[in-house]
């Protein structure tokens, strides 16, 4: 990528001309802001189609019957879902060469959507609206957040990920010995982890802390920070949405 020496924003300098150091510095931070914009892109791709498979969801009956209370098409959507995200640990450079990294990014936002669907169809339409907006409102603010804090969340990646599996076994636990209030403990918990994994990530995004995505990892960043915003959404539906009665008397 060519830039011309001569753009206002170089304008600063006395003499128009700056030392490589400088160059170097302002050619990162383009590229840096490039390639920011391109991930919230792909995400912004990725929860358009989320939303419409939702969507779909409470509308198409065909779409119900077919595709959501389908045990082949669960099972398969979570292969899928699944292969997507462990198979670049094989290889990392498919997701960073064209077109595999889309035909991945594609795959798994489709069946994931469509896993997000079955979960979303069990509650009133009300309740995913409410919860798709305090999700919105929540994920603004959190990335805000992320920007302006003096804190670096980044140096933290060694607790946070202590604490996701105290989490997750501290829900198999609970799946055998019941305790009270066990099940709020668990949604509450995962809701906090949730909100500091967003920041966690955003500023790996953002790239002025000691750890950062590499401008070749933008299907990476943007399928962790789309997860991010999902689980969060998901957990937000779980602790303030309602069920539909038919949902209520299946549990």
């Amino acid at each position: 990528m060519l830039y011309d020496l001569n753009e206002p924003f170089l304008s600063h300098n006395k003499d128009n001309e700056l030392d490589d150091e400088e160059i170097d510095k302002i050619i990162a931070e383009k590229m840096r802001q490039g390639f920011i914009t391109k991930v919230y892109g792909i995400i912004s791709y990725q929860i358009l189609v989320t939303s419409i498979i939702i969507y779909l969801g409470f509308v198409s009956t065909w779409f119900q019957e077919v595709i959501l209370k389908s045990k082949f098409f669960l099972g398969l959507n979570i292969v899928v879902t699944i292969t997507c995200l462990f198979l670049p640990m094989f290889s990392a450079k498919l997701l960073q060469k064209m077109p595999s990294n889309y035909i991945i990014l594609t795959l798994f936002t489709i069946s994931f959507s469509c896993i997000i669907s079955m979960e979303t169809n069990k509650y009133t339409a009300k309740s995913v609206m409410s919860a798709l907006f305090l999700t919105f409102v929540t994920a603004i603010t959190l990335t805000y957040y992320a920007w302006k804090t003096k804190t670096d969340f980044t140096v933290h990646s060694g607790t946070l990920l202590v604490c996701l599996v105290l989490l997750i076994c501290s829900s198999l636990i609970f799946l055998v010995v019941r305790i009270p209030f066990s099940n709020l403990l668990i949604m509450y918990g995962s809701l906090v982890l949730c909100c500091i994994y967003l920041i966690y990530d955003t500023q790996l995004l953002i790239g002025k802390r000691g750890k950062k995505f590499s401008e070749d990892d933008y299907i990476l960043a943007a399928i962790t920070l789309y997860l991010d915003i999902i689980v969060l959404f998901l957990q937000i539906l779980k602790i303030f949405g309602e069920k539909k009665s038919n949902a209520k008397e299946e549990v």
